[in-house]
């Protein structure tokens, strides 16, 4: 990057691979600035095509003999942007992976500037991402495991992706008390903090709740109902063993963890050693169920579509990609 004296002042970086020598247009996010073509611009966007059609004033701001143009934009959201118009290879279609920042970039200026192939794109991505199915879940894709779920939600609903509330509101449920209710400190470049809706710091904690006992315990109820599993052959012994570990999963209960997270193959292991052949059949063939149906019943909880309904709404937001 080249810095170059700002008129009033300040220091001003020009963002070198969008620096284009033969260019007539220079933008400023800012204190970045961009030397751009204004005819693959406004043939890319409706919004800048609209904008740049207006006459420039005589006594217009000029930079490097260029009309300049401020957007309000942050400047790394409009690198990524700009990159993926005028470097067809920056930000390739999924399945090539891209970085969150990169895909939550593009797909909130796509949507502004109104680039319609470009947002589609980077809502597969997003989708891809973010589980709407139990499997997709448990292939351990999603981001939600390095991006904090309060970035996640925020920015599906700026961009309307109804679709991936579900699993992210679910994961903002176990935050902290103290992280959801006044969000995340400031990170660098930005003075102020990250934080939820208050209307949506409302929704996960009436999910939380939900989610921590009644949605619990139907998950876990197989350790101890029925009280003899079908064909068991060394009642009460086995039902003993359940119980003991349904204690043990209680005490988990007082730690954040979500539901899905309390049981795992040592676990299992541990079952296996202390209960007969059909017991544990019987239990893992409930537990299946219990995880389908605790998906199932995600969206509802809060007061959102079926998952049929979201993934129309998906279908219909990708059409044509």
């Amino acid at each position: 990057m080249q810095s170059a004296e700002g008129s009033n002042g300040p220091m001003l970086i020009k963002e070198e691979s969008l620096w284009f020598l033969d260019a007539t247009l220079v933008l400023q996010a800012e204190n970045r600035l961009f030397r751009v073509f204004p005819g693959i611009l406004g043939a890319k966007s409706p919004v800048f095509q609209d904008m740049l059609a207006f006459p420039q004033p005589e006594n217009g701001e000029m930079f490097d003999g260029c009309p300049l143009v401020r957007v309000s934009d942050s400047a790394v959201d409009m690198t990524f942007f700009l990159k993926a118009i005028f470097h067809y290879d920056f930000f390739e279609a999924w399945p090539t992976r891209a970085e969150f920042p990169i895909v939550a970039g593009i797909l909130r200026l796509s949507q502004k500037y109104q680039v319609d192939p470009l947002r589609k794109r980077a809502l597969v991505h997003l989708s891809e991402r973010c589980a709407m199915t139990l499997q997709k879940w448990e292939e351990s894709d999603e981001w939600e495991s390095e991006v904090n779920p309060i970035i996640l939600l925020n920015l599906a609903r700026e961009v309307s992706a109804d679709w991936i509330l579900p699993s992210v509101l679910a994961a903002c449920c176990w935050l902290e008390p103290d992280e959801l209710v006044y969000g995340l400190p400031p990170s660098p470049g930005l003075t102020a903090r990250i934080t939820l809706t208050p209307a949506d710091i409302v929704l996960c904690m009436r999910g939380a709740v939900k989610l921590h006992t009644t949605w619990t315990s139907k998950l876990y109820d197989f350790l101890w109902v029925p009280q003899e599993t079908s064909g068991c052959v060394e009642a009460p012994e086995c039902f003993v063993k359940r119980v003991e570990t349904r204690r043990a999963v209680e005490q988990c209960r007082s730690e954040k963890i979500l539901p899905l997270y309390l049981w795992n193959d040592d676990d299992w292991q541990s079952l296996w050693a202390g209960v007969c052949t059909p017991c544990f059949h019987f239990m893992q063939k409930l537990y299946v169920e219990s995880r389908e149906e605790y998906w199932q019943a995600l969206p509802e909880i809060f007061g959102l579509p079926a998952w049929a309904t979201l993934e129309a709404m998906r279908d219909a937001a990708l059409g044509g990609n």
